[in-house]
C-alpha cells in the first residue's frame, strides 16, 4: 500500500493552518469558559495591592518585651482603618483586612485574650509575623496570562482577580460535519438488515464539543450515484461559511465512494490520501484555496467508528488546535507500561485504543478487546491511544510504550 506517514499528514496539515488568519473579538468572563486567549494579560497593580492579614487576630506595633495593648478599633475584610496605630495599641483585625498604618505584626487570636479594650498576648511575640506583603504574587505589569492557553476556571478567577470584565479571545473555527453511507439510519429508527444506525455523527459531535467547537451544521450523503449531483450542491451551499469540512465514510476505493469526488467539485486540492496507518488507512485530506479569506480544509475520515476516532484524534484534534489560536498544537504522548501481551502483525503504526490505568503509581495501559477499525463499543471506555511501531509484532506485558491521552488522565 502506498501511502503517507502519520507524521507527514500532520505536517502538512499544520504546514497549511500556520497560513490561516485568525480572527479576534472580545468576550466578557461569563461567555469566555473554554475560549482561547487572545492576548497577554498583565497585572495592573501589585498582587495583593496591599498588605493584608492572612487570620483573624490583632495588628500592633511591635515593641520588645510589651505584651499588653489597648485595642483602639475593629476592622474587617473590606475596612480600612483611619488613622495611625501608636505603640501600645492594637487593631482587631479581620482575615483579608488591609494592615493598619504603623502596625508591623499580627498575632493570631488563638493567642490572644481581650477584656473589654485590654489585650494580652501569650507567648513570644515575633516582629513582622502573619503578615501577607504587598505584592507577595507579582509586581504591577508581571504577565499573568500569554495568547493561546485554554480559558478554564482558572483564568476567568486570574481575570476576574485583575478587574478584567472581558477578555480578547480568538474566533472558533466554522465546522461543516458530513456523513455519508446508504446504510446509515438515524437512532430511534427500527432496525433491518444491513442497516447500521448513525453513530459516527453523535462521536464526532462530541469530540467537536470537547475541543469547544459546534458544527454549524450536518448532513447526511446517500452515497447513491443519481443523487450525487443534487448532493453535491447541497454541500457547496453549506459549504460557503466553513473553516474546515469533517466528513465520514466515503473515502475508500468502493463503488459508491463518493467523498472525494464531491470533494473536488468543491474545488479541493488533495493533500494526501491513504495513510500508513491502522486502522484509518482509508483516508482523504485537501484544501480549497480561496482568492479572498482564509482557506478551506477537507478533512474525510474513515466511516468504520474506530478508525474514525483514531484520525480525529490524530490529525484532526491538531489542526483544530492550531486553527482555535491554541499555542500548542499536540499533547505529548505518556510513556507506560502495557498490562498484558499484544502479539499483532504491524505492516504500518498501529494506533490501539484502550485504558490508562494507575498502578503503584505508575500508568498501566489495557488495549480494548477488538482492534479493528469497525470496533464501536470499546470507544465508551477509552482514554488512550497506544502506538505499535511498523514491523514490531511482539510487544510483552511490562514493555513500554507512547499512548497519546484522550482524555483527561490522573495517574
Amino acid at each position: 500500500m502506498n501511502g503517507i506517514t502519520v507524521e507527514a499528514v500532520r505536517q502538512r496539515l499544520l504546514t497549511e493552518a500556520a497560513t490561516y488568519k485568525k480572527k479576534t473579538e472580545e468576550c466578557m468572563l461569563d461567555e469566555a469558559l473554554g475560549r482561547v486567549l487572545a492576548e497577554t494579560v498583565t497585572a495592573p497593580e501589585a498582587i495583593p495591592a496591599f498588605a493584608k492579614s492572612p487570620y483573624d487576630g490583632f495588628a500592633l506595633p511591635y515593641e520588645a518585651g510589651r505584651q499588653h495593648f489597648t485595642v483602639v478599633a475593629t476592622i474587617g475584610a473590606g475596612q480600612v482603618y483611619d488613622g495611625v496605630v501608636a505603640k501600645g495599641e492594637a487593631v482587631r483585625i479581620m482575615t483579608g483586612a488591609p494592615l493598619p498604618d504603623g502596625c508591623d505584626t499580627i498575632v493570631m487570636q488563638e493567642r490572644c485574650e481581650l477584656d473589654d479594650h485590654a489585650l494580652t498576648v501569650r507567648g513570644t511575640i515575633t516582629e513582622g509575623d502573619n503578615i501577607i506583603p504587598c505584592g507577595e504574587e507579582c509586581e504591577a505589569g508581571a504577565v499573568l496570562m500569554r495568547a493561546g492557553i485554554g480559558i478554564g476556571a482558572g483564568q476567568l478567577a486570574v481575570a476576574a482577580g485583575v478587574g478584567r470584565a472581558s477578555v480578547t479571545v480568538y474566533r472558533r473555527p466554522k465546522v461543516l460535519l458530513l456523513t455519508s453511507g446508504r446504510e446509515i439510519i438515524a437512532p430511534g429508527t427500527p432496525m433491518t438488515k444491513g442497516k447500521v444506525y448513525n453513530s459516527n455523527l453523535y462521536m464526532l459531535k462530541g469530540l467537536l464539543q470537547e475541543q469547544g467547537l459546534t458544527p454549524y451544521a450536518t448532513y447526511h450523503i446517500s452515497d447513491d450515484p443519481a443523487r450525487l449531483d443534487e448532493e453535491t450542491t447541497m454541500v457547496k451551499r453549506l459549504a460557503a461559511e466553513a473553516d474546515v469540512i469533517i466528513s465520514t465514510g466515503g473515502v475508500s476505493v468502493g463503488l459508491f465512494d463518493s467523498m472525494p469526488a464531491i470533494y473536488e467539485a468543491l474545488g479541493a486540492e488533495a493533500l494526501y490520501g491513504r495513510i500508513q496507518m491502522r486502522p484509518g488507512a482509508a483516508s482523504y485530506g485537501g484544501i480549497i484555496r480561496r482568492d479572498e479569506g482564509n482557506p478551506v480544509f477537507c478533512l474525510g475520515l474513515s466511516g468504520n467508528p474506530t478508525a474514525a476516532y483514531n484520525s480525529f484524534q490524530l490529525f484532526v484534534v491538531p489542526l483544530l488546535r492550531t486553527l482555535s489560536g491554541y499555542a500548542e498544537a499536540l499533547r505529548p504522548p505518556l510513556r507506560v507500561r502495557l498490562g498484558v501481551d499484544i502479539h499483532k502483525k504491524n505492516p504500518f503504526d498501529r494506533y490501539v485504543q484502550g485504558v490508562i490505568v494507575s498502578e503503584q503509581g505508575e500508568g498501566v495501559f489495557y488495549p480494548n478487546e477488538l482492534y479493528t477499525s469497525s470496533a464501536l463499543l470499546g470507544m465508551a471506555k477509552t482514554n488512550g491511544l497506544a502506538k505499535l511501531l511498523q514491523g514490531h509484532t511482539d510487544y510483552d506485558k511490562g514493555d513500554y510504550v507512547d499512548v497519546l491521552p484522550v482524555a483527561d488522565i490522573t495517574l
